[in-house]
């Protein structure tokens, strides 16, 4: 079959999934991925012979994309800061809203002399600390995650983009010993009420970690209160702590923050004009 061939089966088979444009959108992608062919292939050689082998590659990813898996799961790889990750069942897919939470660390910390200790608290894929430290060569990244599995994952994304990461397996929820004084706390945890799910796409509910989306209704604050009560002990005075957040929590973590008495609170919008980051600036005691 021809490269044009192969994307009008596409059109064919998913027509009724999706719309023309993200069919040939994903089909782009998926060459890319799998070939590391140009997406202009298709309009400047769309009489292109595929072999039986890249032909049957790309229609064995049909029956996924009818599913709604998630095309990054499809390729095995995502995008967050122009950087290329390594993703699979076991991270969360990184998002436009966490590039906008990195880049607003980097716009705060502009000085590249100054040595920063930095914590990544839930790291999942590593996106956040490993694109700080391929941005801020003067951070020094610890990532702690309490998942096995995504430590391999972030690791190996450590390793891809060829920076040296401290990544452990340490759960926020429960006691671990870590003496180190951070200058900078960064997390993004799970915000979105378990009784929620029945809001969210099939792509996400069915195919991404809930573990890491997730968090009981009856405590939502439950990781937030966590890591301030770790930055206690944990963060310099002086020190931040870089949140992001669901909007619909930000007055009650408002209320959170003020009982410590220790934090000045400054939110940021994301590009939907929600507020989705938070800035915790310790107070100099």
């Amino acid at each position: 079959m021809t490269l044009i061939d192969v994307r009008n089966y596409y059109r064919k088979k998913l027509e009724n999934y999706y719309s023309k444009s993200e069919i040939d959108f994903y089909f782009k992608i998926l060459i890319s991925s799998f070939f590391d062919w140009d997406s202009t292939l298709i309009a400047l050689n769309p009489k292109k012979q595929l072999t039986k082998l890249e032909t049957n590659k790309l229609i064995n990813t049909i029956k996924n994309l009818k599913k709604f898996k998630p095309i990054q799961y499809i390729t095995g790889e995502s995008f967050f800061m122009g950087f290329k990750f390594i993703v699979n069942k076991n991270v969360l897919i990184p998002r436009q809203e966490t590039e906008e939470l990195v880049e607003w660390i980097i716009s705060d910390n502009l000085d590249f002399k100054k040595k920063i200790n930095a914590i990544d608290i839930g790291t999942g894929s590593g996106c956040i600390a490993i694109s700080l430290s391929l941005k801020k060569r003067n951070f020094n990244l610890t990532a702690i995650d309490n998942s096995n599995e995504s430590l391999l994952v972030a690791n190996e994304n450590a390793r891809l983009n060829k920076v040296k990461i401290n990544f452990i397996n340490n759960d926020i929820l429960k006691p671990f010993n870590d003496k180190t004084i951070y200058d900078i706390i960064i997390s993004n945890p799970p915000y979105i009420p378990d009784s929620e799910n029945k809001n969210l796409e099939d792509k996400v509910l069915k195919f991404e970690p809930n573990n890491a989306i997730f968090v009981d209704k009856k405590n939502p604050l439950i990781f937030y209160k966590a890591i301030i009560d770790f930055s206690i002990s944990n963060l310099k005075k002086d020190g931040k702590i870089y949140f992001e957040i669901n909007p619909i929590f930000y007055n009650s973590l408002l209320t959170l923050v003020e009982s410590y008495n220790k934090f000045n609170l400054v939110v940021k919008k994301d590009i939907s004009n929600r507020n989705r980051m938070i800035r915790l600036n310790r107070k100099n005691e």
